[in-house]
């Protein structure tokens, strides 16, 4: 299970900047881990395929679950923008496996004047041993029992995010 747990931790986080710096932009991601591939879900596109809406916590927890369910899932990311009160802004990311291995780390990032991303700083600010994981990550690896109608949403749901899936090799 290190395996997942060291790519989560150095690639995926790698992988991430890398695309917000060629983006210019911070976007929510989910990703998770099968064992051999990284399947890299970004939450932007969820108001196309949620009635207008953004992935709420309740849907975000929904989706683990269904993941969990329907893949034979190690290890998940979460990456999110934050801002501190003092305007410091930091990419969040938080690890979570199977075997209930936990990470979290905060990467400083800055802004030109039309609050594009022109910068992330490779070494991050604090990591596990300083800030608590999400609290939405922690609940990962619950499993829900999903009621018929529920189950039947998240597979249309699932089905219209696939084609959007970045899939890296492990």
């Amino acid at each position: 299970m290190s395996k997942v747990f060291d790519f989560l931790k150095n690639d995926f986080t790698n992988l991430y900047m890398k695309n917000v710096l060629e983006h210019k932009a911070v976007n929510k991601a989910i990703a998770f881990c099968d064992g051999d591939n990284l399947n890299l879900i970004y939450t932007g596109m969820f108001s196309e395929v949620n009635n207008g809406k953004g992935i709420t916590d309740d849907l975000e927890l929904y989706l683990v679950s269904y993941l969990l369910q329907k893949h034979n899932v190690k290890g998940f990311g979460r990456a999110s923008a934050y801002v501190l009160e003092d305007q410091t802004t930091f990419i969040g990311f938080d690890i979570k496996t199977v075997d209930n291995k936990i990470w979290s780390q905060q990467n400083l990032f800055s802004v030109d004047e039309e609050s594009k991303v022109i910068g992330v700083e490779v070494d991050f600010k604090d990591s596990s041993d300083k800030n608590l994981i999400c609290p939405l990550v922690k609940s990962y690896f619950e499993k829900i029992d999903f009621p018929e109608d529920t189950l039947k949403y998240l597979d249309n749901l699932y089905e219209q995010i696939k084609p959007n899936l970045q899939v890296t090799k492990i």
